[in-house]
């Protein structure tokens, strides 16, 4: 079994780790519905997976699973919000999984101290680069130019977006083929436009 001060301590780094890390990662306000899904998810998880395997390698399945299982959960809810529902969700869901997992790994590795060991550190790396990339995808993410599709208000990255009309001199971006067909046939139904004035 690991020993039970390291497995404390090493979940705590984690717990501040993540928390700090999700902090951050929330100030930055162009965050997209699925930036926010991948945020939870990855918050959740990686936070999930690393405590419930410190957790489950110091003690049994059953506590191992219930810690990770709950770290896991609150991460991914708490963090992935910045993606409205679908985040929390998806942050709730990856969270669950993650912890659990974590757990498993932490219960069925304890064969041996060399095992234990290797296996840490092994996930210690798998979480911190997991946290690098995300950090670096939101703050990619945070440069680039959205625009609000009018029909159904969802961000649409105007870089990659494919779907497209021309009003009145300004293009107007759309995230499903559905809601270009509906604003081509009634675009004043979706933008409010000032009354032009004749002289």
């Amino acid at each position: 079994m690991l020993n039970p001060v390291i497995a404390i301590i090493g979940s705590i780094i984690v717990l501040l780790f993540s928390t700090a890390e999700g902090i951050y990662i929330s100030r930055h306000k162009s965050i997209t519905e699925m930036y926010g899904m991948m945020i939870g998810m990855t918050q959740g998880m990686m936070t999930g997976i690393a405590v419930g395997y410190f957790v489950g390698a110091t003690t049994d399945m059953f506590v191992g699973n219930m810690v990770g299982l709950l770290v896991g959960l609150v991460f991914g809810i708490v963090f992935g919000r910045v993606g409205g529902l679908m985040g929390m969700m998806d942050g709730g869901m990856g969270g669950m999984m993650g912890g659990m997992m974590g757990a498993m790994l932490g219960v069925m590795i304890n064969v041996s101290p060399l095992a234990l060991w290797v296996t840490a550190v092994l996930m210690v790396v798998l979480y911190l680069l997991s946290m690098a990339a995300l950090v670096r995808l939101v703050q990619k993410g945070a440069a680039r130019s959205y625009a609000l599709d009018p029909v159904c208000g969802m961000t649409v990255d105007t870089a990659t977006a494919k779907l497209t009309s021309d009003y009145r001199g300004n293009t107007i971006y759309f995230c499903a083929p559905g809601c270009k067909r509906s604003f081509d046939e009634a675009p004043e139904k979706f933008i409010a436009i000032p009354p032009i004035r004749l002289s």
